[in-house]
């Protein structure tokens, strides 16, 4: 059943919409029309068959988020020839409110720096799975001095942890590493 069409089609008091244990595709076109008649949509959580491109597209049009799981994080679709990638650096910079990140599942690390205009005002940030390194983790926590709260793989290895340790001096709870999925 296609459920995401059954919303309303003109403005709702949606708040949240949390799909990201449902494991199957989605109507793409039909939950990017409820994201734009949803102008008090917080927090949105991505099942791993949304794109980062379809993610770039809700973005730009629900920048009021708070709460986001970013879907699969990988481009699932080639961009055309003679095409333009989006700008995912400036659709994140256009979420001035996002205070909790998730998601990053089949994660490719080449766009983890587009995160970077978010990180200054992050309090959670859920990298559970996404296999990065201590680089590439390094390339933005240093950026992310309000993390309260910090999920991470062991592939982040010490180094990255003391890089965790010297930068978010506001973490409420312990770090919580799991065992990569290898």
């Amino acid at each position: 059943m296609d459920w995401i069409s059954c919303f309303p089609q003109n403005g709702t008091c949606l708040e949240s919409l949390i799909f990201d244990c449902v494991d199957s595709p989605i109507n793409f076109e039909a939950l990017e029309r409820l994201v734009v008649n949803s102008p008090s949509l917080k927090k949105l959580r991505l099942n791993r068959h949304v794109t980062i491109v379809q993610l770039y597209r809700l973005m730009v049009r629900a920048p009021q988020l708070t709460h986001l799981g970013t879907g699969s994080f990988g481009p699932g679709e080639i961009v055309a020839q003679g095409e333009q990638e989006p700008d995912y650096v400036s659709a994140f910079a256009a979420c001035k409110s996002l205070v909790c990140l998730s998601g990053f599942r089949e994660i490719n690390a080449h766009y983890l720096p587009a995160i970077v205009p978010v990180c200054a005002n992050l309090t959670s940030l859920n990298l559970s799975y996404a296999t990065i390194s201590t680089e590439q983790l390094k390339s933005f926590i240093y950026h992310c001095h309000k993390l309260q709260t910090l999920w991470v793989l062991d592939s982040v290895c010490d180094e990255g942890l003391q890089a965790v340790a010297a930068t978010c001096k506001d973490l409420h709870e312990p770090v919580q590493v799991s065992f990569g999925r290898d």
